[in-house]
């Protein structure tokens, strides 16, 4: 039965018994007959708090939400292979989301809790359902019947926790019955019905704030000698004023306003910032401000060491992204290191949405932004990404020069369609074209780069080639009985024979003359023959410089991904993961390699001339409007 044919059964069963408060505590009361309250969660000795309840209802929902997506992504490849059913649960959630956040002023009534009890009670068992009858397409795999009625339990017994939590609040209310108490749950009652007849969509939640266009940033990373600097107007004139039109993107002028931007000094910002630095402490820092002479804009001018609308420094915050992002730190480690700065943090919700504030702009953008740019040849390769029930990719692509990563996806499958809407998201960022590319043998993805990128240069990664060789070589030795020394001597020459080759035919040459008998064995003959058909391909970094013989460096990136997962075991939700990808390679971008690196201590940004005024890391992307989500 879907949700709204079982909520107009609900409906009419209220009409009839004329829903009070008293009525709601005994009906939610026959819900949970026969289950038994948590003593953990829901001591009657202990107050329950409106905005607590509210806070557990929308979790419940958020859950309710990851599971059937995760289980949509689990047994089918495209949205529209998802049942109709999917669609309905999915809209019934949304439905009930937006009944709780427009109504959540009246969470004391009975009313409200009677109903968002009743709807996650319907949607639960639809979800739950939804997990043991849907069928996997061809090519997915069927989950174990142990598992599926697992995750069924799981969401029952959460769905009864739930309820029992809103009987012991509306117990606690010890509501009256009143006059105006009755006409406002009536009410209440009568927007509900209406509310599950309209159409709602679900409201996209905005982790970054847009603003800041009105906002320039200035190389300056002293803060004991800053305050001196802004009182010092001559000083401030020349080393700031003057050359912040060559620093600061032109955003926030008023319409009309043409020609050079000359601006001139208005005093200080009313509010001056309040931020956290090293050690704990909260110091104030007035702010300056100026005023264009074209169109009398006013802007604020911030020194590199203050971010954009944040409480803490952005070098703290700086250190507790890179040891999430590129060095595998849990969100614990880093929960519990902000407690060495002196000021612990009240939720591990500010780091999470440190993550987003450095993952939202595509890596390219930022480069874009910073006037970076790109040779057009680069390294590509899809990574598979192991997770519990799922099979997901990453899709990167590293420059062969600098080591940049200008692209970094995550997708469900690496099929032809979904590479061309990976890489069509990359072409949208950039404002070059891409010449080149190294990358393995996989079919879908040479198609999707033809297709998206016009003329471009494919290589074929010697690596790949000849790891499939040593393998076949292996299993040669095996069937004829070979010596070591004779397997050695083969692979050595086939070797010898790929990185030599200058063109298609002479490596088509090459391999005829060797006359080698082994090279005809069923066990290494296919090899042979791939090569001469891919001949073009793995000769292609003769012909242009620019392409290299193997995908060492993506590789190389993808271990930092690999690192992450193995620690987290599942990236679970698809729109965050998509964030911390974005996040971990644009900290890459300009996080400086370590000592004993082979570009120690210089960036990927620094390797391809990007400015950085001599700035740590985090102040060189806030100086290049890393964290501007305004539009540039």
């Amino acid at each position: 039965m879907t949700f709204r044919k079982q909520i107009k059964i609900y409906i009419d069963f209220l009409k009839i018994i004329c829903i009070t408060s008293f009525s709601a505590i005994i009906l939610i009361k026959a819900k949970t007959e026969g289950t038994h309250m948590n003593n953990n969660n829901l001591n009657q000795t202990d107050a329950i708090e409106p905005s607590d309840i509210i806070i557990r209802m929308l979790t419940v929902i958020t859950m309710l939400e990851k599971a059937l997506e995760r289980k949509a992504r689990q047994n089918y490849y495209y949205p529209n292979q998802y049942p109709a059913v999917y669609f309905e649960i999915q809209s019934a959630l949304i439905t009930l989301r937006t009944w709780i956040e427009t109504y959540r002023g009246f969470c004391q009534a009975g009313t409200f809790n009677t109903t968002v009890a009743l709807s996650l009670e319907t949607i639960g068992k639809l979800v739950a359902d939804f997990i043991i009858t849907s069928c996997p397409v061809k090519g997915k795999k069927q989950g174990k019947k142990s598992r599926l009625v697992n995750e069924h339990e799981r969401i029952d017994r959460t769905i009864k926790g739930m309820l029992e939590h809103i009987q012991a609040y509306l117990e606690q209310l010890k509501l009256t019955e009143t006059t105006v108490g009755i006409e406002i749950e009536k009410a209440l009652f009568k927007a509900f019905e209406v509310h599950c007849s309209q159409e709602h969509e679900k409201k996209a939640i905005i982790l970054t704030s847009k603003r800041g266009e009105k906002t320039y940033i200035f190389p300056y990373s002293n803060k004991l000698r800053y305050i001196e600097l802004i009182n010092d107007r001559k000083a401030f004139m020349d080393q700031v004023v003057k050359n912040i039109g060559q620093l600061c993107q032109a955003t926030g002028h008023k319409n009309g306003c043409k020609g050079e931007k000359g601006y001139q000094l208005r005093g200080f910002r009313p509010i001056p910032r309040k931020t956290i630095v090293e050690g704990g402490n909260q110091e104030v820092f007035p702010i300056r401000m100026v005023e264009c002479k074209g169109c009398g804009q006013k802007f604020s001018i911030l020194p590199s060491f203050l971010p954009r609308e944040k409480h803490f420094g952005i070098d703290i915050i700086g250190n507790i992204l890179r040891g999430i992002l590129l060095s595998a730190h849990s969100l614990r480690s880093a929960f519990e290191s902000i407690k060495l700065t002196g000021h612990a943090l009240k939720s591990k919700q500010t780091i999470l949405n440190w993550i987003a504030w450095i993952g939202t702009h595509h890596p390219a953008t930022l480069l874009t932004r910073a006037g970076i740019k790109s040779s057009g040849y680069f390294q590509e390769d899809e990574a598979f990404e192991k997770e519990p029930d799922l099979r997901t990719y990453t899709v990167t692509m590293v420059e062969c020069d600098t080591l940049l990563v200008w692209h970094l996806d995550y997708v469900d499958r690496v099929d032809e369609a979904t590479l061309v809407n990976s890489f069509e998201k990359f072409v949208e960022q950039i404002d070059f074209s891409v010449l080149g590319v190294t990358k393995d043998k996989w079919k879908a993805s040479t198609n999707a780069l033809k297709t998206v990128f016009y003329r471009v240069w494919i290589g074929f990664c010697h690596r790949h080639c000849l790891k499939k060789f040593r393998q076949a070589l292996s299993e040669y030795q095996k069937q004829t009985k070979c010596s070591i020394k004779e397997v050695k001597r083969l692979y050595e020459k086939f070797c010898k024979i790929l990185a030599t080759s200058t063109s298609k035919v002479n490596l088509e040459v090459k391999i005829d003359m060797a006359k080698e008998t082994a090279f005809d064995h069923p066990s290494i003959h296919p090899i042979i023959k791939e090569v001469k058909k891919n001949a073009v391909h793995y000769t292609a970094h003769k012909k242009r410089s620019g392409i290299k013989k193997t995908t060492s460096l993506v590789d190389n990136f993808l271990k930092i991904v690999k690192r992450k997962l193995k620690q987290v075991e599942s990236f679970r939700d698809r729109h965050w993961t998509a964030m911390l990808f974005r996040a971990m390679a644009n900290a890459r971008n300009f996080v400086p390699f370590m000592s004993g690196a082979k570009n120690a201590h210089k960036s990927p940004f620094m390797l391809a001339n990007g400015k950085t005024y001599d700035l740590p890391w985090i102040q060189v992307m806030n100086m290049h409007n890393a964290f501007l989500f305004a539009d540039v």
